[in-house]
């Protein structure tokens, strides 16, 4: 190679070297569009406690989440003859809110996984009637999105969101199974008192 042709080819790297360095450099500040960060952890302590200020508290949440539990277990139970329900012992735990409100005190603020209730009762058989009344009951009480929804031969479940990220799910398979987690809510003394500690 004679000197010319290595000093072009050294120009030539250098120069792609170059162009390389601005695409990477023009490129980095766009990667907070590609993993957003969750709306949850923009928020302030005080924004995080206003938003839950505008919730029920845990106590009223899961009262009212029991309530449509309850009523769902009666209209399947009528509806196709259901062997007897029965709660599942030490199935219900509570957990903190992060990352959506990890401003907030974990003495403040909680979710809830409710008792799992099951009957030895499958309604694979009759499910799309059965789907259609937990929807149907659900509703009204403001569950809304669907967030799963999946039908095999020997397997289905179908699962609803309310506002607040609370998830009601009801599945079928041996068992017939209905559990329910809150989303985040304020304890009563937190939601009384109005404020961040």
């Amino acid at each position: 190679m004679t000197g010319r042709t290595c000093l072009r080819s050294q120009n030539l790297t250098a120069t792609l070297l170059a162009a390389s360095l601005v695409l990477v450099t023009s490129c980095s500040d766009g990667n907070q569009y590609l993993n957003p960060t969750p709306s949850g952890s923009l928020m302030s302590q005080q924004q995080q406690y206003t938003e839950l200020m505008n919730r029920p508290t845990i106590d009223e949440a899961i009262k009212r989440y029991e309530e449509m539990r309850a009523t769902i277990r009666d209209r399947l139970t009528q509806e196709f003859n259901l062997s007897q329900w029965t709660e599942q012992q030490e199935s219900s735990r509570f957990s903190g809110c992060a990352p959506q409100f990890s401003e907030v005190d974990q003495k403040d603020s909680s979710k809830k996984y409710l008792p799992r209730w099951f009957t030895s009762s499958p309604l694979i058989a009759s499910w799309k009637q059965a789907k259609q009344i937990v929807a149907e009951v659900s509703k009204g009480y403001g569950f809304n999105r669907v967030s799963l929804d999946v039908e095999k031969p020997d397997d289905v479940e179908f699962n609803l969101n309310d506002q607040y990220g609370a998830e009601l799910s009801f599945g079928s398979a041996k068992n017939t199974v209905l559990t329910l987690t809150t989303g985040c809510h304020l304890s009563a003394e937190a939601k009384r008192r109005g404020g961040p500690r």
